[in-house]
């Protein structure tokens, strides 16, 4: 190993981890702590396009990626009644750039954790940090304290570093929320099938061997508590109103606790950094889980974040060029995404005012999919950001 910067990690989840595994590319060793005990068991699934695989190309993760997921070929949107409305081949793009998958969450995270393996300290998170320096000074939970050279905060949207050094910046409902879960089913057919509705949408792709994850979006101008068993059953309710094998086989699901729902937020700061720490992933800037770039903005911050730091010693310079570099990109997914929630009715009513305050970004079809990665944002090297 040789000597690099003292780097600290809080948060070991998609973002954190891949930030962990990258700096090791190059011989930089960085502490990671998280407050959960683990970081499985604590999602179900996603769906990673193909700009994930080119940005875990680059520090020799497609591979262990490609082991734990599921190749999707094909993306199909019908209406509630299963009318086609709109589809798409994956298959070009797959080969030209990198593959799409399905892949449950937690092989996503044994495949990011897998090599070289990174000591991650579990029930543990930061109390304070202080940035006005250029070695911030960190409390941790347990009551240590210690100084590092970069503290990143990867710990989501509810980030205790972004807390720090952005206390003002909360997170915004954009009133709807997402129903989940992750299915027994033999067909396992690598298609991604969307249902849509005004203000409602179902979706479902394979994310392994005889596994279906399927999700509903659905408007919402309030969160209502429920139990479980009562999200199950409003999950079941809400996608009653589709025809296919899909909604009939959430019908099926009869185990609450496989079952969750979660209110979409959003949060934007005014810069990834403030002094030498930095944000990435959710923490920095959540947005709806439409275009599937939630997970994937997170991975290319921190493969962006880990070629910077291993190939720049200027940590001043570095963190200047990260916010330079992505939040060009990241405005641009926003900006795309927010398009969307507001075409499909999932904010509310559509009117042309919305519509032309949040104008189209990529393509209004299902090609969208591919025009993301082939964004000129993209993961420009450390010496073209």
């Amino acid at each position: 190993m040789t000597d690099g910067p003292r780097v600290l990690i809080v948060g070991a989840g998609i973002g954190g981890l891949t930030l962990a595994a990258g700096l090791q590319t190059f011989g930089i060793v960085p502490t990671v702590v998280e407050i959960d005990g683990s970081s499985l068991g604590r999602g179900l699934a996603l769906m990673l396009t193909g700009n994930v695989c080119l940005a875990l190309r680059r520090i020799g993760l497609d591979r262990a990626i490609a082991h734990e997921g599921t190749v999707l070929t094909e993306i199909v949107q019908t209406d509630a009644s299963g009318a086609s409305i709109d589809y798409h081949d994956f298959r070009p793009a797959n080969g030209r750039y990198a593959p799409t998958f399905g892949i449950t969450r937690d092989g996503l995270i044994s495949a990011l954790s897998a090599e070289p393996p990174c000591p991650v300290t579990y029930g543990t998170t930061v109390s304070s940090v202080d940035w006005s320096t250029t070695s911030p000074r960190v409390e941790f939970s347990d009551g240590s304290r210690a100084q590092f050279d970069v503290v990143v905060g990867a710990d989501g949207i509810h980030s205790a570093i972004r807390r720090e050094i952005f206390p003002g910046v909360q997170p915004i409902y954009r009133s709807f929320g997402a129903w989940r879960t992750v299915m027994q089913s033999r067909r396992n057919d690598p298609v991604f099938t969307i249902n849509s509705m005004p203000g409602t949408l179902l979706g479902s792709f394979p994310v392994g061997p005889e596994l279906v994850y399927a999700f509903l979006l659905v408007h919402a101008a309030e969160v209502k508590s429920l139990t479980r068993a009562e999200h199950l059953a409003r999950f079941q309710e809400l996608a009653s109103a589709f025809h296919g094998p899909i909604p009939a086989l959430i019908q099926e699901q009869h185990d609450p606790t496989r079952v969750v729902f979660v209110p979409v937020y959003e949060v934007e700061t005014p810069s990834y950094h403030r002094g030498r720490v930095i944000l990435i992933g959710d923490a920095a800037h959540a947005f709806p889980p439409i275009l599937a770039q939630g997970a994937a903005m997170a991975i290319e911050d921190a493969v962006t974040l880990a070629e910077l730091i291993g190939a720049n010693s200027d940590l001043d310079q570095v963190v200047r060029r990260f916010d330079a570099a992505r939040r060009p990109r990241v405005n641009m997914m926003r900006a795309a995404v927010r398009h969307r929630t507001v075409a499909r009715g999932f904010e509310g009513p559509v009117t042309p005012e919305l519509l032309e305050r949040h104008p189209l970004v990529f393509s209004n079809s299902l090609k969208a999919y591919d025009d993301l990665i082939e964004d000129p944002f993209a993961l420009a090297r450390p010496n073209e950001a």
